[in-house]
């Protein structure tokens, strides 16, 4: 498979991911006409609880379960979020990609022939709007879209479950449900799972999570992004 079909399939993965994270919380805390919760947190106590968070630093391990395949196919990386609607999503195995937004703007570099290179796939606009949507959940603000979704808010002993069956029939047969598993403490996403069909999902886990994290200036630069292990060493100052 040659360079640019390679960018534009891991791309369009990506983006996949962040579409179905978007769904899977941008319409949450409108939606209370479609929504049974179970005795525990409500939908506005998860929103007031996430709105009192600055930043989210936290490392990803995504698995796709696909029938065709004996085993999952499995990326991870790192995910860092900061108000007002700064978002960075990189990938750092299998492959190194990285996907920034500063609120206003989004780039995405990929490491190729040893360098980091800019990506102009003209999905600019489409990132964006995802990535803001994402950044809102962070936030603690959610787009207002009553009628995408009917939503469940069940509680477990990990923390509460929210499952989003999209209303649409055709973005049903895509997606048939949305499953957003919160912390306890309702400030952080500890798993997001994509159910595709009975047997087809993606399961996106959140690990080693540091709420109120401060990050270098250029974490979220749209030209030269500052390195991932300058983050690290800014989050984690221990770390060697």
């Amino acid at each position: 498979m040659n360079a640019v079909p390679r960018v534009r399939w891991r791309t369009f993965a990506v983006t996949r991911l962040l579409v179905g994270l978007a769904m899977g919380s941008a319409s949450a805390n409108a939606a209370h006409a479609s929504t049974n919760s179970t005795p525990g947190a409500t939908l506005d106590e998860i929103g007031r609880a996430m709105k009192g968070v600055k930043t989210v630093f936290a490392r990803f391990v995504q698995e796709r379960h696909l029938s065709l395949f004996a085993e999952p196919l499995r990326s991870e990386g790192y995910l860092c979020c900061e108000k007002p609607g700064r978002i960075r999503w990189e990938i750092t195995k299998p492959y190194r990609s990285v996907l920034v937004s500063d609120g206003s703007g989004v780039a995405q570099f990929e490491w190729l022939d040893d360098q980091w290179k800019r990506l102009d796939l003209g999905l600019a606009d489409a990132m964006q709007h995802i990535l803001n949507q994402i950044a809102g959940v962070i936030e603690g603000r959610y787009a207002a879209s009553r009628r995408e979704f009917e939503i469940t808010v069940a509680a477990s002993d990990a923390g509460p479950v929210l499952t989003l069956v999209p209303q649409q029939e055709k973005v049903r047969k895509m997606m048939p449900a949305i499953e957003v598993h919160l912390a306890a403490d309702l400030t952080s996403t500890r798993r997001v799972v994509l159910r595709e069909s009975n047997t087809d999902f993606t399961e996106i886990r959140f690990e080693e999570q540091v709420i109120d994290a401060v990050f270098p200036s250029a974490t979220f630069d749209r030209v030269k992004p500052v390195p991932l292990e300058s983050i690290q060493r800014a989050v984690s100052p221990d770390q060697p």
